[in-house]
C-alpha cells in the first residue's frame, strides 16, 4: 500500500471513532466471508456498521484521540462494530451472534468515555432497552410525587368525610 493510500485510510479510520458514540471489538478468526456478511447485515439493521481493521492502521488512527487506551485490545485479528445510536441493540446482535458462531470473541469495546473489557461489553446487552430504562426513571421520579400528593390531600379528604356525615346526619333527622 503506498504511502498516500496509508495515510487516506488512517484518516478514515480516525474519522470513524470520532463520529461514533460507541464502538465494540472483535476477534473473527474462524468466520467465513459469509458469516462475516450475516454479521455486517444484522448489524447495519440495528444502526451499525461493522469494518474489519489493520491493527497497526488503527493504532496510528486512535493515537492521541480519546480512543488511545484501546490499544492494549488491538491484537489479533480485529474487527470493528461502530454506531451512533443505542449501543445496547448492537451488543445484543453481536452476542446473540456470537453464541451462533463461537468463532466470533468479543473484546472489548469504548462506551461513554470508558474502554469496557470483554466482559464489560458482554453485559452491556443484558441491559433493558433504552425505552424501559427511562420508563423506570420515570416511574421512581413520580413515586415520590404520589406519595406526597397523598399525604397533602388526606386532611382534605378527612374534612370532606367529616362535612358529609353531619350532612347525612342532619338529613336522617329531618
Amino acid at each position: 500500500m503506498a504511502k498516500q493510500e496509508k495515510v487516506a485510510k488512517v484518516e478514515e479510520i480516525r474519522r470513524r471513532f470520532l463520529d461514533n458514540r460507541f464502538v465494540f471489538l472483535t476477534d473473527f478468526t474462524g468466520l467465513t466471508v459469509d458469516e462475516i456478511s450475516r454479521l455486517r447485515h444484522g448489524l447495519r439493521a440495528k444502526g451499525a456498521d461493522y469494518r474489519v481493521l489493520k491493527n497497526t492502521l488503527t493504532l496510528l488512527a486512535i493515537r492521541g484521540t480519546d480512543f488511545e487506551p484501546l490499544e492494549r485490545l488491538i491484537v489479533g485479528p480485529l474487527g470493528a462494530a461502530f454506531g451512533a445510536d443505542d449501543p445496547v441493540t448492537v451488543a445484543r446482535e453481536l452476542a446473540a451472534f456470537a453464541r451462533e458462531n463461537p468463532n466470533l470473541k468479543i473484546k472489548g469495546g469504548f462506551l461513554e468515555g470508558k474502554v469496557l473489557e470483554a466482559e464489560e461489553a458482554r453485559s452491556v446487552a443484558t441491559l433493558p432497552p433504552r425505552e424501559v430504562l427511562l420508563a423506570r426513571i420515570t416511574g421512581s421520579l413520580q413515586s415520590p410525587l404520589y406519595g406526597l400528593h397523598g399525604v397533602l390531600s388526606g386532611p382534605c379528604r378527612k374534612l370532606a368525610y367529616a362535612l358529609r356525615a353531619v350532612a347525612d346526619a342532619k338529613s336522617q333527622a329531618a
